[in-house]
């Protein structure tokens, strides 16, 4: 352009030129530069965040080896997979040290020096120390097919879990414009120090992320039927306290916390069995007034003592009329309630109010189509001589079933990995409910985020979506709502709040 017989002025305007296309060239390159810093320290961010679940999972397995045996060789295991993954990181954390040393270290801003600079990375990495370089790339490449070879080990034939390993550390040699290289070439080669550090902090996001994985699973390894406490208290539990002349006490003795092969010992009283660790219990009325029955529980081989302690009281025959499950009655849902007399077969009892079905002594009250919010249910006495006596009634309110919860893993909102919420399944239930209703999820709608809903038939998170679910980034939001779910009746229950999960 500044050659060849030319006007010396037309000389001076192509070289000008020239210079104005270099210096619009070198401010495009400041602004990758920019962002590439803004890159790094983004991913620097998120292996942070992926660092802090991963030591929840490490105390959580050390948590269970005082209590569980069973959890000794796995603690084992997780402490060697967190320092195959310390040592990993660690060498990937002092390359990008050495380089940024060698081109200077940061600026006030906090930026690198050097990131310009394509020959301290050529060369750390890629140059052969017979030519002067260190060749780190190579030596990165075998530690991280060393470790994924670990990590393969602790997958336990897990597939997925195999998988998702050998993706992450895929390390093949690739064709970029037609020529084969090498991964290390093809990762590192021909780039400013500004891209060669996201690429190597990406590798150390891929390390954390995988020993993640890995300490997740090896926590799932842990026997979950193991009785774990740390505390041991008496309950009592009475079919009722208030016990007529004649009539017996019933009640249920147990540890809130116990070994079903080991059952304990009573003191003070002796139950007629004793099952599971519950004792049954069946103390005869007499006399009139409060009663207290007093005793203790111990464990077999130990010589520590749990007393326990029940209140009762025994008064003269009247009618008893209460909801076996509830003070109100709820619709939609069959309410059993026991019904007596004392002194009177539950034969003669006639028991009427809406809804009200059974007999002697046992009855269902199904207040799903009664109009109003109240009903009173009614007993009468059949006499001897054919007549009847009212023997009492009494007013119960009725209620709609409250709002079910909606889970998966028992979670409805929080953390949860990609690997266990794309084996997911849907489930609802009541909780705080006095009633043993059982739900059985029959479809809902499941929202990635950036996706639209997809509506799913059953409960279960489609297979056809779980790889989208391991590839969502850290932070996503997956939605599950519009749960419908059925009674073993088959009532169709569709109040059940919405699942907000964010996957790590």
């Amino acid at each position: 352009m500044a050659s060849g017989k030319i006007s010396p002025r037309q000389k001076m305007i192509n070289m000008m030129y020239l210079v104005l296309t270099a210096m619009l060239a070198l401010n495009v390159s400041k602004d990758i530069l920019r962002v590439l810093d803004k890159l790094d320290k983004g991913m620097n961010a998120t292996v942070s965040t992926v660092e802090s679940g991963t030591a929840t999972i490490y105390s959580a397995i050390e948590a269970q080896v005082a209590e569980n045996p069973r959890a000794i060789p796995i603690n084992d295991r997780a402490l060697k997979v967190k320092e195959e993954s310390e040592s990993l990181f660690g060498l990937l954390k002092l390359t990008k040290e050495v380089m940024i040393a060698q081109t200077g270290g940061f600026d006030k801003e906090g930026r690198y020096k050097g990131s310009d600079n394509r020959d301290v990375g050529e060369n750390y990495l890629l140059n052969d120390k017979s030519v002067g370089g260190q060749g780190k790339a190579k030596e990165i490449k075998e530690r991280i097919i060393a470790f994924r070879n670990f990590l393969e080990t602790q997958s336990d034939g897990d597939e997925t879990m195999k998988r998702i390993v050998a993706e992450t550390f895929n390390l093949e040699d690739e064709v970029v414009e037609g020529t084969k290289m090498s991964w290390e070439r093809a990762t590192f080669a021909e780039l400013p120090l500004a891209g060669v550090i996201p690429f190597l902090t990406d590798l150390q996001s891929r390390v954390r992320r995988m020993e993640a994985k890995t300490a997740e699973h090896l926590y799932g390894q842990i026997d979950a039927n193991t009785l774990k406490f740390d505390n041991v208290m008496a309950v009592v539990t009475p079919k009722s306290t208030y016990v007529t002349q004649g009539d017996y006490l019933e009640a249920d003795v147990f540890l809130a916390a116990y070994d079903k092969g080991r059952n304990p010992q009573f003191i003070g009283v002796t139950p007629q069995s004793v099952e599971n660790g519950v004792g049954k219990i069946r103390i005869q009325g007499s006399g009139s007034g409060s009663k207290t029955l007093k005793g203790s529980m111990r464990i077999p081989g130990s010589d520590t003592d749990y007393p326990f302690e029940l209140t009762y009281t025994v008064a003269p025959p009247s009618v008893v009329i209460s909801a076996t499950k509830m003070n109100v009655l709820y619709r939609n849902v069959d309410n059993p309630i026991e019904i007596s007399v004392p002194g009177v077969a539950p034969e003669n009892l006639v028991v009427s109010g809406s809804g009200i079905t059974g007999k002697a002594g046992n009855y269902i009250a199904n207040v799903t189509n009664v109009t109003g919010k109240e009903v009173v249910i009614s007993v009468t006495v059949k006499e001897k001589d054919g007549k009847s006596r009212k023997a009492g009634e009494k007013l119960y309110r009725i209620k709609g079933l409250p709002q079910a919860v909606g889970t998966v893993f028992k979670k409805k909102e929080g953390l949860i990995s990609t690997s266990l919420l794309a084996k997911g399944v849907v489930e609802a239930e009541y909780q705080d409910f006095p009633f043993d209703l059982p739900l059985t999820v029959k479809a809902f709608d499941i929202k990635l985020e950036g996706k639209p809903a997809i509506q799913v038939k059953g409960n279960k998170v489609p297979n056809e979506l779980r790889d989208q679910i391991e590839r969502l980034r850290p932070g996503s939001s997956v939605s599950i709502r519009r749960i419908k779910a059925e009674t073993p009746q088959g009532t169709r229950i569709e109040n059940i709040s919405n699942i907000v999960l964010d996957v790590q």
